[in-house]
Protein backbone atom coordinates (compact mmCIF):
# COMPACT_ATOMS: atom_id res chain seq x y z
CA UNK A 1 0.00 0.00 0.00
CA UNK A 2 1.29 3.52 -1.16
CA UNK A 3 0.85 7.18 0.41
CA UNK A 4 -0.03 10.00 -1.87
CA UNK A 5 -0.99 13.29 -1.38
CA UNK A 6 -4.70 14.53 -2.57
CA UNK A 7 -2.62 16.66 -5.06
CA UNK A 8 -0.96 13.94 -6.72
CA UNK A 9 -3.80 11.86 -6.97
CA UNK A 10 -5.96 14.74 -9.05
CA UNK A 11 -2.90 14.12 -11.32
CA UNK A 12 -2.93 11.02 -11.62
CA UNK A 13 -6.66 10.99 -12.56
CA UNK A 14 -6.62 14.53 -14.43
CA UNK A 15 -8.94 15.88 -11.76
CA UNK A 16 -9.83 19.30 -9.39
CA UNK A 17 -8.84 19.46 -5.98
CA UNK A 18 -11.29 21.70 -3.96
CA UNK A 19 -9.91 21.95 -0.29
CA UNK A 20 -6.51 21.19 1.08
CA UNK A 21 -4.39 19.21 -1.65
CA UNK A 22 -1.97 18.27 0.90
CA UNK A 23 -3.84 15.81 2.27
CA UNK A 24 -2.17 12.29 3.14
CA UNK A 25 -4.54 9.83 1.24
CA UNK A 26 -3.39 5.93 2.03
CA UNK A 27 -6.35 3.63 1.36
CA UNK A 28 -10.18 3.57 0.07
CA UNK A 29 -13.34 3.00 1.20
CA UNK A 30 -17.12 3.33 0.57
CA UNK A 31 -18.98 6.38 1.76
CA UNK A 32 -20.22 4.96 4.78
CA UNK A 33 -17.34 3.05 6.02
CA UNK A 34 -14.53 5.84 5.07
CA UNK A 35 -12.43 7.06 7.89
CA UNK A 36 -9.65 9.86 7.78
CA UNK A 37 -6.73 9.37 5.67
CA UNK A 38 -9.05 7.58 3.23
CA UNK A 39 -10.97 8.70 -0.34
CA UNK A 40 -14.03 7.42 -1.13
CA UNK A 41 -16.39 7.99 -4.54
CA UNK A 42 -19.87 9.82 -4.89
CA UNK A 43 -21.98 9.12 -8.33
CA UNK A 44 -25.32 8.74 -7.57
CA UNK A 45 -27.64 11.14 -5.75
CA UNK A 46 -29.40 8.65 -3.64
CA UNK A 47 -26.12 8.63 -1.22
CA UNK A 48 -25.87 12.37 -1.24
CA UNK A 49 -26.68 12.33 2.52
CA UNK A 50 -23.74 10.22 3.26
CA UNK A 51 -21.88 12.87 1.33
CA UNK A 52 -22.55 15.29 3.64
CA UNK A 53 -21.93 13.05 6.79
CA UNK A 54 -18.91 10.72 5.35
CA UNK A 55 -15.71 11.06 7.90
CA UNK A 56 -13.40 10.10 4.78
CA UNK A 57 -11.02 12.99 4.12
CA UNK A 58 -11.63 12.85 0.17
CA UNK A 59 -14.78 12.66 -2.08
CA UNK A 60 -14.81 12.20 -5.90
CA UNK A 61 -17.05 13.68 -7.16
CA UNK A 62 -18.36 15.03 -10.57
CA UNK A 63 -19.24 18.55 -9.31
CA UNK A 64 -18.99 20.53 -6.58
CA UNK A 65 -21.04 19.77 -3.27
CA UNK A 66 -21.46 20.09 0.18
CA UNK A 67 -19.54 17.93 2.28
CA UNK A 68 -16.85 17.97 5.23
CA UNK A 69 -14.07 16.13 2.83
CA UNK A 70 -12.08 17.58 0.45
CA UNK A 71 -13.61 17.13 -3.10
CA UNK A 72 -11.45 15.57 -6.23
CA UNK A 73 -13.94 16.61 -9.19
CA UNK A 74 -13.68 14.84 -12.51
CA UNK A 75 -15.81 13.94 -15.48
CA UNK A 76 -16.17 10.19 -13.93
CA UNK A 77 -16.00 9.16 -10.25
CA UNK A 78 -16.00 6.17 -10.74
CA UNK A 79 -13.32 5.50 -13.12
CA UNK A 80 -11.16 7.54 -11.20
CA UNK A 81 -11.80 5.57 -8.14
CA UNK A 82 -11.01 2.65 -10.01
CA UNK A 83 -7.47 4.26 -11.12
CA UNK A 84 -6.75 5.68 -7.18
CA UNK A 85 -7.70 2.49 -5.26
CA UNK A 86 -4.77 0.54 -8.21
CA UNK A 87 -2.08 3.37 -7.39
CA UNK A 88 -2.72 2.80 -3.97
CA UNK A 89 -3.28 -0.65 -3.61
CA UNK A 90 -2.27 -2.04 -7.23
CA UNK A 91 -3.48 -5.34 -8.87
CA UNK A 92 -3.15 -9.15 -6.79
CA UNK A 93 0.90 -9.87 -6.97
CA UNK A 94 1.73 -13.43 -8.61
CA UNK A 95 4.36 -15.63 -6.85
CA UNK A 96 6.94 -16.32 -9.36
CA UNK A 97 7.35 -19.98 -8.72
CA UNK A 98 9.16 -21.52 -12.59
CA UNK A 99 7.72 -24.20 -13.57
CA UNK A 100 6.99 -27.19 -11.08
CA UNK A 101 8.08 -30.78 -11.19
CA UNK A 102 5.03 -32.00 -9.93
CA UNK A 103 3.44 -30.56 -12.94
CA UNK A 104 2.72 -33.02 -15.63
CA UNK A 105 3.46 -30.87 -19.10
CA UNK A 106 3.23 -33.07 -22.23
CA UNK A 107 7.04 -33.04 -24.26
CA UNK A 108 5.00 -31.49 -27.29
CA UNK A 109 3.46 -28.29 -25.26
CA UNK A 110 4.78 -25.18 -26.08
CA UNK A 111 5.45 -22.36 -22.97
CA UNK A 112 6.46 -18.72 -23.08
CA UNK A 113 9.26 -17.28 -21.40
CA UNK A 114 8.11 -16.00 -17.78
CA UNK A 115 5.33 -18.55 -16.96
CA UNK A 116 4.60 -19.97 -13.57
CA UNK A 117 3.18 -23.13 -13.77
CA UNK A 118 2.18 -24.43 -9.79
CA UNK A 119 1.97 -28.39 -8.66
CA UNK A 120 -0.77 -30.16 -10.31
CA UNK A 121 -1.10 -28.54 -13.37
CA UNK A 122 -1.86 -31.09 -16.28
CA UNK A 123 -0.46 -29.59 -20.12
CA UNK A 124 -2.09 -31.63 -22.94
CA UNK A 125 -0.19 -32.87 -26.40
CA UNK A 126 0.16 -29.90 -28.58
CA UNK A 127 -0.84 -26.62 -26.46
CA UNK A 128 0.62 -23.32 -26.81
CA UNK A 129 0.97 -20.67 -24.39
CA UNK A 130 2.23 -17.38 -24.35
CA UNK A 131 4.21 -15.08 -21.89
CA UNK A 132 3.73 -14.67 -18.60
CA UNK A 133 1.31 -16.43 -17.75
CA UNK A 134 -0.07 -17.89 -14.46
CA UNK A 135 -1.58 -21.90 -14.47
CA UNK A 136 -2.63 -22.27 -10.19
CA UNK A 137 -3.02 -25.87 -8.62
CA UNK A 138 -5.23 -28.00 -10.16
CA UNK A 139 -5.31 -26.27 -13.97
CA UNK A 140 -6.11 -28.99 -16.64
CA UNK A 141 -5.41 -27.91 -20.44
CA UNK A 142 -6.37 -30.15 -22.94
CA UNK A 143 -4.52 -31.05 -26.19
CA UNK A 144 -4.26 -28.73 -29.08
CA UNK A 145 -5.41 -25.68 -26.90
CA UNK A 146 -3.66 -22.12 -27.79
CA UNK A 147 -3.35 -19.27 -24.66
CA UNK A 148 -2.03 -15.75 -25.43
CA UNK A 149 0.20 -13.73 -23.31
CA UNK A 150 -0.29 -12.75 -19.91
CA UNK A 151 -3.01 -14.75 -19.09
CA UNK A 152 -4.08 -16.19 -15.29
CA UNK A 153 -5.97 -19.54 -14.79
CA UNK A 154 -6.48 -19.94 -11.07
CA UNK A 155 -7.13 -23.10 -9.22
CA UNK A 156 -9.09 -25.98 -11.04
CA UNK A 157 -9.61 -23.90 -13.87
CA UNK A 158 -10.33 -26.50 -16.98
CA UNK A 159 -9.81 -25.92 -20.98
CA UNK A 160 -10.74 -28.35 -23.27
CA UNK A 161 -9.31 -29.51 -26.25
CA UNK A 162 -9.50 -27.49 -29.38
CA UNK A 163 -9.87 -24.07 -27.02
CA UNK A 164 -8.50 -21.06 -28.01
CA UNK A 165 -7.69 -18.31 -25.32
CA UNK A 166 -6.31 -14.44 -26.41
CA UNK A 167 -4.32 -11.87 -24.57
CA UNK A 168 -4.29 -11.17 -20.85
CA UNK A 169 -7.48 -13.26 -20.31
CA UNK A 170 -8.45 -14.08 -16.26
CA UNK A 171 -10.44 -17.27 -15.42
CA UNK A 172 -11.29 -17.56 -11.83
CA UNK A 173 -11.36 -20.91 -9.84
CA UNK A 174 -13.63 -24.20 -11.05
CA UNK A 175 -14.77 -22.48 -14.52
CA UNK A 176 -15.09 -25.17 -17.42
CA UNK A 177 -14.26 -23.96 -20.75
CA UNK A 178 -14.78 -25.81 -23.82
CA UNK A 179 -17.28 -28.81 -22.79
CA UNK A 180 -19.75 -30.24 -24.58
CA UNK A 181 -22.90 -28.57 -25.24
CA UNK A 182 -26.31 -29.91 -24.36
CA UNK A 183 -26.81 -31.50 -27.84
CA UNK A 184 -29.18 -34.89 -28.43
CA UNK A 185 -30.88 -36.23 -31.14
CA UNK A 186 -34.00 -38.11 -30.10
CA UNK A 187 -35.26 -41.07 -32.05
CA UNK A 188 -38.17 -43.44 -30.88
CA UNK A 189 -37.59 -42.14 -27.29
CA UNK A 190 -33.70 -42.66 -27.59
CA UNK A 191 -31.28 -39.42 -26.99
CA UNK A 192 -28.18 -39.78 -29.52
CA UNK A 193 -25.34 -37.81 -28.57
CA UNK A 194 -24.62 -35.30 -31.03
CA UNK A 195 -21.03 -34.53 -31.38
CA UNK A 196 -19.79 -31.26 -30.06
CA UNK A 197 -17.41 -29.91 -33.14
CA UNK A 198 -17.17 -26.39 -32.58
CA UNK A 199 -14.86 -24.59 -30.55
CA UNK A 200 -14.69 -21.83 -27.48
CA UNK A 201 -13.13 -18.72 -28.28
CA UNK A 202 -11.95 -16.38 -25.41
CA UNK A 203 -10.78 -13.14 -26.86
CA UNK A 204 -8.32 -10.49 -25.63
CA UNK A 205 -9.07 -8.82 -22.25
CA UNK A 206 -11.87 -11.31 -20.95
CA UNK A 207 -12.57 -12.31 -17.49
CA UNK A 208 -14.14 -15.41 -16.22
CA UNK A 209 -15.59 -15.46 -12.92
CA UNK A 210 -15.60 -18.53 -10.71
CA UNK A 211 -17.49 -21.76 -11.48
CA UNK A 212 -18.70 -20.78 -15.15
CA UNK A 213 -19.29 -22.82 -17.65
CA UNK A 214 -19.03 -22.32 -21.43
CA UNK A 215 -20.11 -24.64 -23.69
CA UNK A 216 -18.22 -25.23 -27.32
CA UNK A 217 -20.66 -25.05 -29.89
CA UNK A 218 -22.08 -28.32 -31.95
CA UNK A 219 -20.97 -26.90 -35.07
CA UNK A 220 -20.10 -23.31 -34.92
CA UNK A 221 -17.21 -21.48 -32.23
CA UNK A 222 -18.89 -20.24 -29.35
CA UNK A 223 -17.34 -16.63 -29.26
CA UNK A 224 -16.87 -14.66 -25.86
CA UNK A 225 -16.34 -10.81 -27.54
CA UNK A 226 -13.01 -8.76 -26.50
CA UNK A 227 -13.53 -7.50 -23.03
CA UNK A 228 -16.27 -9.49 -21.73
CA UNK A 229 -16.54 -9.81 -18.19
CA UNK A 230 -18.64 -12.71 -16.75
CA UNK A 231 -19.34 -12.81 -12.97
CA UNK A 232 -19.74 -16.28 -10.95
CA UNK A 233 -21.48 -19.30 -11.43
CA UNK A 234 -22.97 -18.42 -15.33
CA UNK A 235 -23.55 -21.02 -17.93
CA UNK A 236 -23.00 -20.14 -21.61
CA UNK A 237 -24.87 -22.37 -24.38
CA UNK A 238 -22.93 -23.73 -27.29
CA UNK A 239 -23.02 -21.47 -30.27
CA UNK A 240 -23.45 -18.61 -28.46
Amino acid sequence: MQSKTLQELAALVGGKVIGDGTITIHGASTLDKAGPGQITFYSNKKYLPQVKSTRASVVIASEPVESPAALLVTEDPYYAFMQIVVSLHGHRKHSVTGISSQASIDKTAQLGAGCNVHPFVSISENVIIGKNCQLYPGVFIGPNVKIGDDCILYPNTVIYDGTIIGHRVIIQSNASIGQDGFGFATHKGIHHKIPQIGRVILEDDVEIGSGCAIERGTLDDTVIGKGSKIGDSVAIGHGT
